[in-house]
């Protein structure tokens, strides 16, 4: 048995992400490498906006794998950040060994997940881009 399991809010969160996000996330936290919080899952058509307005998100609604058009949709993506002794970490280090995780889980899932601070996958992490995301994961179709 894993020795970090999700709180309230993150379950809540989490269910409302696609199955497959969900089945990756799951088998993050149960692996118990590192405890996870989960940030985001679905979001609305303001807040969508506010992050495109703001600079956090290159994307209107409905065009981010966050927002479902449909009320029972489910998002494509999930923010997801490491919790460290207690705290959210927005380290860079802590979220890149997070992304090393969860791309490690879903490649072994069978489960393309693109994360944010290597939009192109290239394996060249947040040096060939100018737009860092490194709490955001997302599906690949």
């Amino acid at each position: 048995m894993s020795r970090y399991s999700y709180g309230r809010r993150s379950m809540e969160r989490l269910q409302t992400c696609n199955l497959s996000i969900q089945r990756v996330f799951y088998s993050v936290i149960e692996a118990g490498i590192m405890d996870v919080s989960i940030v985001e899952g679905v979001r609305s058509k303001e807040r969508q906006n506010k992050f495109y307005k703001n600079g956090k998100s290159r994307l209107k609604w409905p065009l981010g794998k966050h927002n479902v058009v449909e009320p029972n949709d489910l998002s494509l993506a999930v923010d997801a950040a490491p919790f460290i002794r207690g705290a959210i970490s927005w380290d860079a280090r802590h979220c890149i060994y997070l992304a090393g995780v969860v791309c490690g889980v879903g490649a072994h899932m069978g489960v393309r997940i693109r994360w944010g601070g290597d939009w192109d996958m290239d394996g060249e992490a947040m040096t060939d881009q100018d737009f860092q995301d490194l709490v955001h994961f997302e599906l690949i179709s």
